[in-house]
């Protein structure tokens, strides 16, 4: 009919984009709601999150829920003998709305309790702890924290940890002394960061890539 407004149409690219927003919106809520499962069988679908950014976990029920806070201590020792105070080599770092998004500090802080339970296990049950998988990577932590942080770093000559348990804010409970360390000594020369043992005949790499310094080192 003359003047009658025609219906306005949608472009079929706008309809096919807004379709395919709605398979992927579902899709997305469907894996999250699969993922919140007890059983395990449905976490292969984290798989495709490997960043475990996309998949949500709202599984906060823990068997043995975590009751007090881990603390990490250390002290140095320097080539003169002398034996600074324990300073700490863990913190909580406190929470803001940003951590909703990003937040890579919690993986170490959950990764120094687990730590911290391990010593804890072991040590109810009188196993031994200096050859431990936790030993090792505990020291190799606290020797990172003194390279990086400590301003005394260029005469230490050894280490010693301490791991301490408190009530959190339960300031009521005492504290428990649950681990402390040997003295690790400390080599400068290393090439990494891994608490040094007894090293024998050490040769000194070479400080040139050349024909000629590998000539001169066969020497």
């Amino acid at each position: 009919m003359p003047g009658t407004p025609r219906a306005a149409r949608t472009p079929s690219g706008q309809v096919w984009v807004a379709r395919a927003a709605e398979a992927g919106f579902a899709v997305w809520i469907g894996a999250t709601v699969l993922s919140q499962h007890p059983i395990r069988t449905f976490d292969r679908l984290r798989r495709y999150d490997r960043m475990n950014v996309l998949i949500p976990n709202w599984r906060f029920f823990a068997p043995n829920p975590a009751q007090h806070d881990c603390h990490l201590l250390y002290r140095t020792l320097t080539g003169t003998g002398e034996v600074s105070l324990w300073q700490r080599a863990s913190t909580i770092t406190g929470r803001s709305w940003t951590h909703v998004i990003w937040d890579p500090a919690r993986r170490r802080e959950k990764g120094l309790l687990d730590l911290c339970n391990d010593f804890t296990n072991r040590t109810n049950k009188g196993l031994e702890l200096t050859g431990s998988v936790a030993y090792r990577l505990m020291s190799a932590f606290v020797l990172r924290h003194i390279r990086q942080s400590d301003p005394g770093w260029p005469h230490i000559t050894g280490y010693q940890f301490l791991i301490v348990q408190s009530g959190g804010y339960e300031e009521s409970e005492e504290l428990r002394y649950r681990f402390t360390s040997p003295f690790v000594p400390v080599m400068h020369d290393a090439s990494d960061v891994r608490p040094p043992g007894p090293v024998k005949n050490r040769r000194r790499r070479p400080t040139g890539t050349g024909p000629a310094s590998r000539r001169k080192e066969t020497e």
